[in-house]
């Protein structure tokens, strides 16, 4: 019996059997497995932070091809419904972009004259408004200036004399803006051909991406997750736009009502400011209260352009994006907020304007890949 016990031990042993003195030795599964998710975890805060670290070092290689990839999916739908026109993809992608090309340039062939005259007078209509507001509080300077002269009885020196220095060396802005041209026109120029890329070989990476799936079930979440995506965020994307540019008319022609000269050129901006959240309706007062106070040379008239807008954006928050973009893709506005502190400071201008659009994409993602739940609640309104 005792000679047959032993088989039976490494039997035991050889099968994997742990016994009750082998336990205390090897840590719980549920332990490794909370351990292994931690790493992981880990591993994925890691990555987030070099690719954000990334993407600020480089961000005139990443602000074209973030810019190119949302009017890439804004554009894609009007692609596709010419090929099914029996279009080629490659005529179709050069007849939508240069559509959209032709708009922008009549628009900006609109705006650019008036911009200019504004923007080489700007300095001159922040000291008119600077004047107004010393104006303004004129009497409390008067009251401060009495107690100091108050409490420093002593006479001044005969001898003091007030010195001006005058930087030459600074450079006119006008000559800064001339010296920015070519880098500007650069980066426009790589972000539509950038986008003309994409808009034709978009499908093509689509079947590459469905034939790395492992089996048929995968490929066609695949195909049915990009498209939803790809016609989500389009659309979500024009009807923005499509709000913006409504907002932009609705302010040029109260403007335009008031008396306000080049009122198309404000509405255009507002419209732009429009899609950065918060930060754009903001400096859209800012600007018209600069507006107003320099053209109306009186401060409650000055202030009615501003408040004007104020009300229009007010109706457009509140009333026309949630009817017309829907509640499902809202988005939480702490995150609106970080967004564009993060976005503004990588990318600056840029990723102010593309930092909501891009945080939809990345709502509209997670909705659609498993175990990216969490993301999806942390960014829905």
């Amino acid at each position: 019996m005792k000679h047959a016990a032993a088989p039976r031990d490494e039997q035991s042993e050889a099968r994997g059997d742990v016994g009750p003195a082998a336990s205390p030795q090897s840590p719980p599964a549920d332990d490794l497995l909370v351990l292994a998710r931690w790493r992981n975890r880990l591993l994925e805060m890691i990555l987030a932070l070099a690719i954000l670290s990334l993407s600020a070092v480089a961000a005139r290689v990443v602000v074209p091809v973030m810019v190119a990839i949302l009017f890439s999916l804004m554009l894609a739908p009007l692609v596709r419904a010419l090929t099914t026109w029996h279009v080629p993809r490659a005529l179709a992608s050069l007849l939508v972009l240069g559509s959209a090309i032709a708009l922008g340039g009549l628009l900006l062939n609109a705006l650019s004259r008036p911009a200019i005259e504004w923007f080489t007078h700007a300095p001159k209509a922040i000291e008119q408004v600077a004047h107004q507001l010393q104006d303004l509080w004129r009497p409390l300077a008067d009251a401060s200036k009495a107690t100091e002269q108050l409490t420093h009885m002593a006479p001044p020196s005969q001898g003091a004399q007030t010195i001006r220095v005058v930087d030459g060396n600074a450079p006119d802005t006008l000559f800064q803006l001339l010296a920015a041209t070519p880098a500007i026109i650069a980066g426009i120029a790589i972000t539509l051909l950038l986008v003309f890329v994409f808009l034709l070989h978009g499908d093509a990476v689509l079947r590459k991406t469905v034939e790395l799936a492992p089996d048929w079930h995968a490929k066609r979440n695949v195909v049915v997750a990009t498209r939803d995506a790809q016609r989500e965020l389009s659309a979500y994307v024009l009807t923005i736009s499509l709000i913006n540019a409504v907002l932009g008319l609705a302010t040029a022609t109260a403007l335009w009502w008031l008396g306000i000269p080049d009122p198309l050129l404000w509405g255009g901006m507002v419209a732009l400011f429009n899609f950065a959240p918060y930060v754009g309706p903001l400096l859209g007062v800012v600007a018209l209260s600069v507006v107003g106070l320099t053209t109306q040379h009186w401060l409650l008239p000055g202030l009615i352009p501003p408040a004007v807008f104020l009300a229009l954006h007010v109706v457009e928050s509140f009333v026309v994006t949630p009817i017309l973009a829907g509640r499902r893709l809202a988005l939480d506005p702490i995150m609106i907020f970080l967004s564009l502190l993060l976005f503004g400071w990588m990318w600056g201008i840029a990723g102010l304007l593309i930092a909501v659009p891009l945080l939809t994409c990345f709502k509209i993602i997670a909705s659609r890949v498993p175990g990216w739940e969490t993301l999806e609640k942390l960014l829905s309104a």
